[in-house]
């Protein structure tokens, strides 16, 4: 190769030796370190600390409250643990609790022995979790860097993060020259050069470390349900939204007495009425939603022992199988059947026998024959108009009358076999104290805001005796028949219906098939235990639990 050529060789360029590294897009212009700060250039002064006090108890979201400060970097290292570690580390310290714990108590020094017997139970209760394999201990360090245009704004900022860490019962500590290796931990470089500030935390303790629960949550439409404590943007929740924003329309909201339940719960349901035309059906314990249903424009039915409350058990409803209509009345004889077991069980303290059991099913089949109802959909009705019996005529069809507990008591008493059945159900009887129930239906399908007023009873039978008509009653009347149409059943204070078997179970129905029908169901209670501590409905709860979407609404407008 000729002089020449070996020269123009040399002079060749890699075309790929400049391209930009992950380092040059992180690194500043410059790097100068100083005792308690570091200057990076084009006046952005920095300085690095890490948390060396935690609070005895954290929560979700309280180191959020930092970036407020602004332009403030919040760098968490986590590092798991070995099980087996940690199981050996923590039967030694129990060991040692447990030693120092009896030495005091022999000697009779009760000034110690409350705190060991805490600390001995807390740690118990760890490894018991990290055994079988419940929970995980990490190690946990917290970084923090301030940025600022000069040395008197970060000053400034430096005191205003010491008050409000001080403010949570934790400390910082300024990384007194080691500024650079603070640097370096808070960059996305995996690279922690500090080591000596770590602090061992459960699964937990680690979730609330991660400052990342001020996002803007919100759907792009549905109703408007207040605004984002931190960025102040509105929050909108669509409940009828579907997969795969939300799995079911159900809501659950939790909280203590007077913590705004009721008014969350009002405020919801409200705005989908008025906004989406939403219809609405308030079981109301407590008499709270009878103003609210007013306004709204829906009807309010006051549920008094010894009063009617134009609700007929035996009222039949066009079922839908496919895109065929039809009248079961199979379904209406279990409910019926249903009732009387709850009559039963709870008046008498003891359960249908197999003889009852057929007979209700005779009676209740014969009424409907009678009337020549069968499960032809037109059977429901008269071929021609005429006069009712307010006086009013009719042109079209009119629905027959229905048979009543009345007439069902009247049948069922001509049976050989279930005398003391229907003398049992006498105090239901139209004019007795439970006669409730004993009427012609007055509510039509067209309603669509009811409000069940139930506060004027007191009695525990006849609570769950009303409560179960009229839970059964809503889901025949409304929530079968006008599937297409968007429904809400409210029940606030539920806790009161888990208490019955019956009433639970229909709060179960509802919240497996109420998708399918455009039914959320809207709950409030006190305490989640309430749901879970119910031994004998233990799975039916745990159930409802896991199928109703908790929206924890924590800010109203």
């Amino acid at each position: 190769m000729s002089e020449k050529n070996r020269k123009l060789k040399s002079k060749d360029k890699n075309i790929f030796s400049n391209v930009p590294t992950i380092s040059d897009v992180l690194l500043p212009d410059v790097l100068k370190e100083n005792k308690d700060y570091t200057y990076l250039g084009h006046n952005k002064y920095s300085r690095h600390f890490v948390l060396t006090i935690f609070p005895e108890q954290t929560w979700i979201g309280w180191l959020d409250d930092l970036f407020h400060i602004g332009n403030i970097n919040i760098s968490v290292k986590i590092d798991p643990t070995s099980n087996g570690t940690v199981i050996n580390q923590l039967t030694r310290k129990l060991v040692q609790h447990q030693s120092q714990y009896e030495t005091y108590r022999r000697q009779g020094n009760i000034t110690h022995t409350p705190e060991l017997e805490k600390v001995i139970a807390d740690l118990e209760e760890l490894r018991l979790l990290i055994q079988t394999n419940q929970d995980k201990l990490y190690l946990v360090t917290v970084f923090i860097t301030l940025n600022a245009k000069d040395l008197n704004e970060l000053n400034e900022k430096t005191l205003i993060l010491e008050s409000e860490l001080n403010k949570k019962t934790s400390m910082i500590r300024c990384l007194i020259f080691r500024q650079t290796e603070g640097l370096k931990n808070v960059l996305p470089l995996g690279d922690y050069p500090i080591q000596n500030y770590e602090r061992n935390m459960v699964a937990g303790s680690v979730a609330s470390m991660i400052p990342i629960s001020n996002p803007n949550l919100s759907h792009n439409d549905g109703v408007f349900i207040g605004r984002n404590m931190f960025t102040a943007a509105p929050v909108y929740i669509n409940t009828f939204i579907g997969p795969p924003s939300l799995p079911n329309p159900h809501v659950f909201i939790c909280g203590t007495s007077g913590g705004g339940k009721s008014v969350a719960l009002k405020t919801l349901t409200a705005r989908n009425v008025i906004t989406n035309g939403t219809g609405a059906f308030f079981i109301d314990i407590e008499g709270e939603y009878t103003n609210l249903c007013r306004q709204l424009g829906g009807k309010v039915i006051k549920v008094r022992q010894g009063e009617s409350a134009g609700i007929n058990p035996f009222e039949l409803e066009p079922d839908t199988k496919g895109n065929k209509e039809f009248l079961n009345i199979l379904d209406k004889v279990a409910e019926i059947r249903a009732l009387l077991a709850t009559i039963c069980r709870n008046y008498m303290g003891r359960t249908l026998n197999a003889t009852e059991i057929t007979e209700i099913e005779i009676v209740v089949n014969r009424l409907y024959a009678e009337r020549e109802i069968t499960s032809d959909i037109n059977s429901l009705y008269t071929k021609n108009g005429g006069r009712l019996d307010n006086g009013k005529y009719v042109v079209g069809r009119i629905k027959k009358k229905m048979p009543t507990l009345s007439d069902f008591q009247k049948k069922l008493k001509e049976r050989e076999n279930c005398t003391e059945l229907a003398q049992l159900l006498v105090p239901f009887l139209k004019g007795n104290s439970l006669g409730i129930f004993d009427c012609e239906s007055k509510i039509t399908s067209d309603e669509d805001i009811v409000s069940f007023d139930m506060s004027e009873i007191k009695d525990e039978f006849t609570k769950l005796y009303a409560s179960f008509v009229i839970l059964t009653w809503v889901w025949q009347k409304f929530v079968l028949k006008n599937r297409d149409k968007k429904k809400i059943i409210l029940c606030d204070e539920a806790w009161l219906f888990l208490k019955y078997q019956e009433s639970a179970e229909f709060l179960v129905n509802v919240a497996r098939r109420g998708r399918k029908y455009n039914v959320p169901l809207f709950i409030g209670s006190q305490f989640i235990d309430e749901f879970l501590n119910s031994e004998e409905r233990k799975n039916n709860n745990k159930y409802l639990l896991n199928k109703i979407l908790i929206q924890t609404i924590t800010r109203f407008c």
